[in-house]
């Protein structure tokens, strides 16, 4: 992409892998030249919803970060989550506008206060600068997971049966995740283990409750299935597995194992929303077959998904071109 390429980005998150993962994966499509920057806000800004208080360098506990003053200015800003749009519209102001700023999910502001807005189907988000897509963008690509998956040689290639992993999250404002949820998942897995012939891996993520990690680590023991090796190896394990299970609270985990190009299968959680956005979207990403259900029986399955990052990162060229 000649327009971006060797330009100047800062990537803004809260520092969550779900955030990082989707700035990131954009910023490499558009092959810019980017700094990821983590920002954290003070009190009351980190609480309330954007656009109750004014940005300024005042709010952030770390104004370093995209301080004008120490750092050579972004040409392109790409922010994902709540925190990073202080900053990117403080900059915006800041840089009196001379600066392209790409927000990814729903902003939940009117997205004209960035020049390009991309958010999943599922946030109902409409706009003239909106751009939507499936499922969250993100930087999963062969070329990563076979990276990844050479620092877990020794752990993962030696392993004669397919390999299943499962992602677990944990409880969020959409959905009951506790010990009774994981006993039935347990449950499940005790027969999904009788019924195939796998080796089974299951990690956690950082919002994964304590009480669900003991619980699950005492009932299979001794099975050996728990992962308690050093680093976070989720990236090397979708590219050694055969297939995957994803817990239905995180988009951006469920949409990282569908770009894998393995058959990811849904566990349901019971939701805590009448209308659930994420449900929503679980209902298109089966309907598309891109995944499928957890039953007690896991199938080899093609799911029909192509990479929308690159597709996106065509259209925000097209947009730039046409801005400029």
């Amino acid at each position: 992409m000649s327009n971006f390429k060797n330009l100047r980005a800062w990537c803004l998150t809260d520092g969550s892998a779900g955030t990082i993962s989707q700035v990131r994966g954009l910023a490499e499509a558009l092959n810019v030249n980017f700094e990821k920057k983590i920002i954290d806000l003070k009190f009351p800004w980190n609480k309330l919803p954007v656009g109750i208080l004014p940005p300024s360098k005042i709010i952030f506990n770390n104004y370093e970060q995209i301080s004008l003053e120490t750092n050579i200015p972004p040409e392109i800003i790409i922010s994902c989550g709540k925190r990073s749009i202080y900053a990117s519209l403080h900059l915006k102001k800041s840089l009196k506008n001379k600066v392209f700023s790409i927000h990814i999910q729903d902003p939940k502001i009117n997205p004209d206060k960035f020049d390009l807005v991309i958010t999943p189907v599922h946030d109902n988000l409409n706009g003239k600068n909106v751009i939507k897509t499936d499922l969250a963008i993100n930087h999963v690509s062969q070329k990563l997971l076979s990276k990844e998956a050479e620092l877990y040689t020794n752990q993962f290639s030696e392993i004669q049966k397919p390999i299943c992993t499962i992602f677990l999250g944990g409880k969020s404002r959409n959905y009951r995740f506790d010990v009774s949820v994981i006993k039935q998942l347990a449950d499940k897995i005790d027969k999904i283990l009788k019924n195939n012939d796998i080796r089974l891996f299951i990690l956690f993520s950082r919002r994964t409750d304590r009480l669900i990690i003991e619980y699950l680590n005492d009932r299979f023991l001794d099975r050996n299935i728990i992962w308690s090796g050093e680093g976070n190896p989720y990236l090397a394990l979708m590219q050694y597995s055969k297939y995957l299970i994803c817990t239905a609270d995180s988009v951006s985990i469920i949409s990282e194992s569908i770009s894998s190009s393995k058959p990811v299968y849904i566990f349901t959680l019971p939701s805590l929303k009448k209308n659930n956005r994420i449900e929503k979207f679980i209902k298109m990403i089966l309907h598309k077959n891109y995944a499928r259900l957890l039953g007690e029986k896991l199938e080899d399955f093609t799911n029909s998904y192509e990479n929308e990052t690159f597709q996106v990162a065509r259209m925000i060229e097209e947009r730039y071109n046409n801005k400029s």
